[in-house]
């Protein structure tokens, strides 16, 4: 009689107890991690941190940065350009058409030779007072006053071609810059390149294909900058000939004037005649 009242009890107490709900998860013992399951979440934090880092490139870098870089033909590029820039602005200012062909100097010697004003000493005297290409070439054509215009011309083409090489002294070096600044470029892009496949040789995934790509840009920086140098001195060579060949024209035709006002043609029969009494009177002192 007990058991039979007692079981609808026990039948209540079981439907209750499925009936209610489960622990909390955090009573439970959790399981222990696998290995891989641990290094998971290492892995996600250090992609996370080296994701917004982004890899900088030559354009930020400063020069001396850039130079710092294993490749020894920057540094030879840098004295190429150093080179370059120092010999064109030597150039520009000793070839100044003031420097040269001084407009005063001509203006005034021409004028005193064809009004008469000037003898021989004189106008010696007058080119050697006056340092300029110009003062020179008509120096030469004064020493020999008096002799047929053939001759004078003849002397002074030979004396004035120094004057010439002179001038074009230092232009040689630009074009010499023009043709040695690529090679150099070239060479320093094939050191890199060999410098850059070196460097990646221990490297794996990711980190060797963005090494690769950093080390091939900065190999081409050679090149670019061998490039620029050959454009500059290409331009200040081929600009400084058309000056060269200018002042040589102009220097021309004033040097013809000049030989025309003192060779043996112009000269007034009187002067001719003063100039032979000056020679004789040399040849023969009392």
């Amino acid at each position: 009689m007990v058991r039979s009242r007692l079981a609808p009890i026990a039948v209540v107490l079981a439907s209750i107890a499925l009936a209610s709900p489960s622990a909390p998860a955090q009573d439970a013992p959790k399981p222990a991690a696998t290995p891989a399951e641990a290094e998971r979440p290492a892995q996600a934090k250090a992609g996370a941190t080296s994701a917004p880092k982004a890899s900088t490139g030559v354009g930020r870098q400063s020069i001396l940065a850039l130079f710092s870089r294993s490749n020894p033909m920057l540094w030879l590029l840098g004295i190429c350009s150093v080179v370059v820039v120092g010999y064109t602005l030597e150039r520009l200012i000793a070839l100044r058409r003031g420097r040269v062909m001084p407009r005063d100097f001509v203006n005034r010697f021409l004028e005193r030779l064809s009004t008469g004003k000037l003898d021989r000493e004189r106008a010696l005297e007058l080119c050697r007072s006056n340092e300029s290409a110009s003062a020179r070439i008509f120096g030469h054509a004064v020493r020999c006053w008096g002799q047929p215009a053939a001759v004078i011309r003849q002397a002074v083409d030979h004396d004035a071609a120094r004057e010439v090489l002179d001038l074009r002294r230092n232009v040689r070096v630009l074009n010499g810059t023009a043709t040695l600044a690529p090679l150099l470029g070239l060479l320093g892009t094939v050191i890199g390149m060999i410098q850059s496949f070196d460097a990646i040789g221990g490297r794996i995934g990711g980190a060797k294909s963005e090494a690769l790509a950093q080390g091939i840009s900065l190999a081409l920086v050679s090149t670019a900058l061998g490039l620029a140098i050959a454009v500059v001195s290409v331009t200040a060579y081929y600009y400084l000939l058309n000056r060269v060949d200018l002042l040589v024209r102009d220097l021309d035709d004033q040097v013809r004037r000049v030989v025309d006002l003192v060779s043996a043609e112009a000269l007034r029969p009187a002067e001719r005649r003063v100039d032979h009494a000056r020679i004789e009177s040399r040849a023969h002192p009392l």
